[in-house]
């Protein structure tokens, strides 16, 4: 096992969320910060639930073309203006 691990974010992220799903826990809606096109079906469901509120891309470049057709309420950039008033 020589070399780079790569470590399983992207399942773990999406086990804890449907964990507390699933136990009825209390939450307010998901914001998830990233391009990466694995977290779709999380988001598609999330959204019929009620429980999502964005996506945020890191930038244009890297975000999957499988969001094309998710709702302008649903996404925003981390590089946008809104959005940086709001982390500063």
């Amino acid at each position: 096992m020589i070399g780079k691990k790569k470590g399983n974010v992207d399942s773990d992220i999406i086990f804890d969320i449907m964990k507390r799903i699933y136990k009825k826990e209390s939450f307010n809606k998901i914001i998830l910060v990233s391009g990466d096109g694995d977290y779709k079906m999380l988001v598609d469901f999330l959204i019929e639930e009620g429980r999502f509120k964005k996506i945020l891309f890191p930038n244009k470049e890297f975000a999957s073309s499988l969001y094309k057709k998710l709702g302008t309420e649903y996404f925003d950039f981390l590089n946008g203006k809104d959005v940086k008033k709001k982390i500063n």
